[in-house]
This record gives C-alpha cells, sequence and structure tokens, in this order.
C-alpha cells in the first residue's frame, strides 16, 4: 500500500485514464432508486463521479438505461459524458459494454464503478492509477482485509474485448480470463466492498458518508499493518483507544460536543511511526499522505499539546496516552516517572519532561471538573466499578 499521493495526469499533463460508472439498472433489490439515494449533501451518483473528479479523472463516463432522463441532468451538470445503454435490461454487463464503447481514444485503462459502491476514496483511485503506471498494462484490483474490491483499473485491450459485438459476459468471465495480468494493491478503503443492495447496507452507507476523512477501526488496523508497527505498540494503542473512547462517551454524555470517530482513529494511530525520530510528526505526514487530515492533526499533537483549557479529541487523546504506559494502566505521575529520572541532569529535557506532565495534568483536571467524578471512574476498563474515594488520576500519587 502507498502512503502517498499521485498524481494521474500524464508527463504532458493530460490524463491517461477513464472511469465508467455504470448507472444504467433497475434497483431492483432496493426499494428506492440507489443513484438518486441522499449521502451527505448529495446522491450516490454524484458521489462516484466526484471522487474521481477529486483524484483527477477527467474523462468520467456515466452508462444510462432505467430513468435515464431523471439521471442525464445531473450527471452532466457534474461535467461527465452520458450514454444510454439501449440494452440495460440485457444485465450489468451490457452497460460495460456502452461504457467501453464510449471510451475516449486517448484512455490507456479505465475505472470501472458501479453507481451502488459510492463512497471510494478519492486516494484509492490514485493509488490504483500510480500502480498501473509502474505496470503499463493489465488490470490492477483495490483489495482490503484479503478480498478485491470495486473499482478494478483496466487496460484498453480488455475493455477493448468487451466493446466486441457479441462480446461473452459477464464482466467478471472475461476479467478471469486475464488473470495473468491482474495484481492487487492493498488499500486502506472499507468502502471497495460497501454496496447498497439493501436498506439495511444503505443505512451502513448513510452513516459512513460524513466521515470519509477518518478511518474506521478496521482501516486504521490495516493503517497499522501495512507500516508494520510492533504488536505491543499496537496492543498499546488498542488499550490507549479504549480508554479515551472511555472519556470521549462520558463528556459526550455531559454534553460536550466531540467526534468520536477522530478520538479512536487518533488514538489507534497515534505510535504509528513509534521509533522514528519525531514519531508524531512522521505518523501526521504519513496520515496526511493518505487523506486523513484531522487524524494527521491529532497525531501530532499528541506527544507535545498546546492545551488552552478547551477539550477536544487532540486532549482526549494526549491525555489517554498519559494513562497507559506500554500496557498497563497508571497514573500521570507514573507515566513521568522514569522521563523525569533519566533527564535530571539535562535541564532542557527535564524542563520539557515537566511541561508535559503538567499539561497532561491540566487536561485531566478539566475533564474532572466537567465530568465531576475522578478520571478512574470514566478511564479504566473496569469503569462500572465504583471509584476510590478521592482517588484521581491526576494527583493520586500525591503531587497534583
Amino acid at each position: 500500500m502507498s502512503s502517498a499521493n499521485h498524481s494521474v495526469a500524464a508527463e504532458g499533463g493530460e490524463c491517461p485514464f477513464a472511469a465508467i460508472i455504470l448507472a444504467a439498472g433497475h434497483s431492483s433489490r432496493m426499494a428506492e432508486f440507489k443513484p438518486l439515494l441522499p449521502l451527505g449533501g448529495s446522491t450516490a451518483l454524484e458521489r462516484c463521479i466526484g471522487l474521481f473528479r477529486a483524484a483527477g479523472i477527467t474523462n468520467v463516463i456515466v452508462v444510462l438505461g432505467h430513468r435515464a432522463d431523471e439521471l442525464r441532468p445531473l450527471a452532466e451538470r457534474a461535467g461527465t459524458r452520458c450514454v444510454r445503454n439501449p440494452n440495460f435490461e440485457l444485465g450489468m454487463f451490457s452497460s460495460v459494454v456502452a461504457g467501453c464503447r464510449a471510451l475516449p481514444e486517448r484512455a490507456d485503462a479505465a475505472f470501472v464503478l458501479p453507481a451502488d459502491i459510492p463512497l471510494v476514496r478519492p486516494n484509492t483511485i490514485r493509488e490504483l492509477a500510480a500502480a498501473f503506471a509502474l505496470r503499463g498494462s493489465g488490470i490492477v484490483y483495490p483489495v482490503f482485509e484479503g478480498r478485491r474490491g470495486h473499482p478494478p483499473l483496466i487496460v484498453r485491450s480488455i475493455l477493448a474485448e468487451a466493446a466486441e459485438e457479441g462480446a461473452p459476459g459477464p464482466l467478471s468471465e472475461l476479467l478471469a480470463r486475464h488473470e495473468s495480468e491482474a495484481i492487487d494493491l492493498q488499500v486502506v478503503d472499507q468502502a471497495i466492498h460497501m454496496g447498497m443492495n439493501t436498506p439495511a447496507e444503505f443505512d451502513e452507507l448513510r452513516a459512513l458518508a460524513s466521515s470519509r476523512e477518518i478511518p474506521t477501526r478496521a482501516e486504521c488496523e490495516a493503517i497499522l499493518a501495512a507500516h508494520s508497527v510492533e504488536p505491543g505498540i499496537v496492543r498499546h494503542s488498542r488499550l490507549v483507544a479504549g480508554a479515551a473512547q472511555r472519556i470521549a462517551l462520558a463528556l459526550t454524555r455531559s454534553g460536550l460536543s466531540l467526534n468520536p470517530e477522530l478520538v479512536q482513529a487518533g488514538a489507534l494511530l497515534h505510535d504509528l511511526a513509534k521509533g522514528k525520530p519525531d514519531h508524531a510528526g512522521v505518523g501526521a505526514a504519513i496520515l496526511r499522505s493518505m487523506d486523513f487530515p484531522q487524524v494527521a492533526t491529532v497525531v501530532d499533537s499528541h506527544t507535545d499539546f498546546d492545551f488552552g483549557g478547551r477539550i477536544d479529541e487532540g486532549a482526549i487523546v494526549y491525555l489517554a496516552d498519559k494513562l497507559m504506559s506500554g500496557e498497563r494502566p497508571v497514573t500521570i505521575e507514573q507515566r513521568f516517572e522514569v522521563a523525569l529520572r533519566r533527564s535530571s541532569d539535562d535541564p532542557p529535557a527535564l524542563e520539557a519532561a515537566q511541561k508535559r506532565m503538567a499539561t497532561a495534568k491540566a487536561v485531566a483536571l478539566a475533564v474532572e471538573t466537567r465530568l465531576g467524578t475522578t478520571l478512574a471512574s470514566v478511564a479504566n476498563e473496569d469503569s462500572g466499578a465504583p471509584a476510590k474515594p478521592g482517588a484521581s488520576l491526576a494527583d493520586e500519587t500525591g503531587n497534583s
């Protein structure tokens, strides 16, 4: 998996790729017409078009059939080329054929995406394009958790077979005949598998639509695996995430507005680059290159947090990290004990450690003041147990 953004344009500035969006079907398994279903302020079809536009794909073809007159104005306003499949009743492969016949001559390859898989990330498209450019031909499949998904990027010569009169289908059989030319690309994008064939699947997509700049838990785990993060650090990060989520939940119940997905992702990925100099900055840079800017900001500040009194997602992750030493829950004093001792003969390092500890205590005090209880009663895994009277994770060892 690549962690860098890539341009899809050729050396001369012209994009060598096209996209075919299949939007001709009846949506027979859904009670409503899938391309027009609302997702995060736009329709499913507009989300599909937008992801290719955001990735730099300028040649976007939308294949229409059922209710074409309703979709055409929407697609054309988005700057796409619309083609009508007169044979859409014959199934999806007939729409693939219609799209392939409409490919511009300058397109070396094309993505093929059904309109009911609308939440693929633009960075996934860029990574597929970069992998294809390195290879120069064949098929590139996106893969998440060991399974191929959508959209594949397919070389023009294979698509030309689909465009031929009497070409055998379906598309899966055509691609299977060219399996020797295919490569798999690991991507951090759970949505390559997420369609909306049922109302339940649509509800899941609708819940996810507003947070595509934040990786899901499964995607966070995939990022950690892709960067070969040591198992002990992964376990530590999971424990920090658990504490952070419990603190965030308690604060949310108190009326504070927080993004729980951002808390989870920031905590799971805070030590993504652990072991490298300035691991917070390096981890943040990796996440920005993957189009996760909000998570990058949280990760960047988890070692040196500038707390101005406002409890936000970054403050919660910073605090939760200071409540865990490796895989062991600790007080803030205990967390900094070793750092303070090691830096006792190094005034600048000692001052930095003292500042970080003071920040952690300030965040802890702010949280406890808002909740009217101790951190021990909410941050620990056994948070349902009665807290020790007067116990505070910020000052349990005596110095607050």
